[in-house]
């Protein structure tokens, strides 16, 4: 069975280049930069070994971590095309064991495993120094291997159960977005002189954290062994080890549900009640906090926006890396997360596209309308603000950052919420139409967004400052008395400009309720 899939994937490689004149062209083309790529990686690797110990580690490291990780990213995104998903052999009676064995050495045919097999043996060229450290490269560089082999087995396996789903798949593609937009900033602080200076501290500390790392616990084993920290290389390759069996396993459950359960099968729900209907009762502001908490529960188009808070603390990984203390950078990531939530709302009516009309024709009052939608932001927001502010204050090591941290994220939630309130009337833009893909582009287009987008961002942050200033005074001049100052003025602020928010919020959908039926018909 195993030689028959390994046959089969020859043929299903063969057949790529059999294809069309243009698919054809473009498959050898990518294939020949792909492995000219890797050899020119592992030429570079194996000049390491009359390179300084120290030099050659913060350079080899952080290269096979690299690799590694783009090893967990890209089957996530392809997974839904792969020739060797085993739900595609559920029908022919294979035992379990027998096709993942047989799948997972037949994996090993293709260019990506090649070319990561090329840059194993440049590490092991760059660490053969000395006996000890040679065998210790080629087992690292096999264990290097088998991370990348299983990585791609396990990541295609996920991509095409979890990721072709479209609202897993938007998720998916959101995070890239994320990672994307927060690397903008990163890209510039990397390109610094320093970093590229292969002694540099910030290098030799990028490979100390990627050694780390289940990508680059294989890669820095001799590394480690090399430069004298036979400790850590040690455990590092205890790290390496179970690394493998944890992707082995599940590659191993991963086989065994797609020939258990069979893929596609609806599932139904059964209800009881209106849900949030029922809990919020019959007033104006209760029915809309029920849609709203409806909405932001189930609409894939509400996910996509607040998925982004859970990759907001990735930000602090190349802060970190780049020399910022680490206790410093743990003050970052809950104000970022409270701009953004206070910014999510900003849209809001677009999203109703025209079921808004409900809200228009009810007579209810329009700050019912501003105060229902914040609702689920409200909820959620202030307690995660308060937990997030204590484990920010516990990781920087001073209870003092506790109050102002709440002051200035809970100020920041707050004052995004009333600016919020007050743009989804007077500047809605068009949006992603409900059932549609959540990233796909609205047919109109205009300045609205920007000017919208523009003014939130802004506003916040201009409602910020007296907050963000007393912050500074309680670094400079000790937390007395300007830490509870913080607390006090960053919420104060914030709820001022709430409440202003809803009320004229609340009026000018009074006023402009036809106008904004009209914008959805645009919509």
């Amino acid at each position: 069975m195993v030689a028959q899939l390994l046959r089969l994937r020859v043929d299903l490689l063969a057949g790529e280049v059999r294809g069309g004149a243009r698919r054809s062209v473009a498959v050898v083309v990518g294939s020949l930069l792909g492995l000219a790529a890797a050899l020119f990686v592992a030429g570079e690797l194996l000049a390491l070994r009359s390179a300084p110990v120290e030099v050659a580690r913060s350079i080899a490291v952080p290269v096979g971590t690299f690799v590694s990780v783009a090893f967990t990213l890209v089957p996530l995104v392809v997974g839904r095309s792969d020739q060797l998903d085993p739900r595609r052999f559920a029908v022919f009676g294979i035992d379990r064991r027998r096709l993942a064995v047989g799948l997972g050495l037949a994996g090993l045919v293709g260019v990506p495993v090649v070319a990561a097999a090329i840059v194993a043996v440049g590490q092991v060229g760059a660490w053969s120094r000395s006996g000890g450290t040679a065998v210790l490269a080629v087992v690292a560089g096999l264990l290097g291997v088998a991370t990348c082999a299983l990585l791609v087995r396990v990541g295609c396996a996920v991509g095409a159960v979890f990721v072709g789903r479209q609202r897993s798949r938007d998720a998916g593609w959101l995070a890239a977005l994320v990672i994307v937009v927060l690397g903008l900033p990163v890209v510039s602080l990397l390109l610094r002189s320093d970093w590229l200076d292969p002694a540099s501290a910030e290098l030799s500390r990028a490979a100390d954290v990627a050694g780390w790392t289940p990508w680059g616990a294989a890669w820095a084993v001799p590394a480690d062994v090399a430069s004298g920290r036979v400790a850590e290389g040690v455990l590092k390759l205890v790290l390496a080890l179970v690394v493998v069996a944890l992707l082995a396993w599940a590659w191993w459950a991963l086989v065994g549900r797609a020939l258990e359960a069979a893929d596609g099968r609806t599932a139904t729900r059964r209800y009881r009640g209106l849900g949030w209907f029922d809990r919020l009762g019959s007033t104006p502001v209760g029915a809309v906090a029920a849609r709203a908490l409806t909405y932001w529960a189930r609409d894939p188009r509400y996910r996509t926006s607040y998925l982004v808070l859970v990759f907001v603390p990735i930000v602090v990984l190349p802060l970190g890396v780049a020399g910022v203390p680490w206790h410093w950078t743990a003050l970052v990531p809950l104000p970022l997360m409270a701009v953004i939530a206070g910014f999510l709302p900003h849209n809001d009516v677009s999203y109703d596209n025209t079921a808004v009309w409900l809200h228009v024709a009810s007579g209810a009052p329009g700050w019912s309308d501003r105060l229902g939608r914040l609702v689920p932001v409200l909820v959620v927001g202030l307690p995660l603000v308060v937990a997030g502010a204590a484990v920010s204050a516990a990781l920087f090591g001073d209870p003092t950052a506790f109050p102002v941290l709440t002051g200035v994220a809970a100020g920041a939630l707050l004052a995004g919420l009333g600016l919020s309130s007050v743009v989804s009337v007077l500047l809605p833009y068009p949006t992603v139409r409900p059932g549609d893909h959540p990233f796909q582009q609205p047919q109109a287009a205009g300045s609205t967004a920007a000017v919208a987008q523009t003014t939130m961002i802004v506003g916040i942050l201009v409602s910020l400052v007296p907050a963000l200033w007393l912050a500074v005074l309680t670094a400079v001049d000790g937390p007395a008395p300007w830490a509870v100052a913080t607390l006090v003025v960053g919420i104060a602020v914030g709820a001022v400009l709430l409440v202003v928010g809803v009320v004229v919020g609340g009026r000018l959908f009074d006023r402009h309720g036809p106008d904004l039926l009209a914008a959805a018909q645009r919509n």
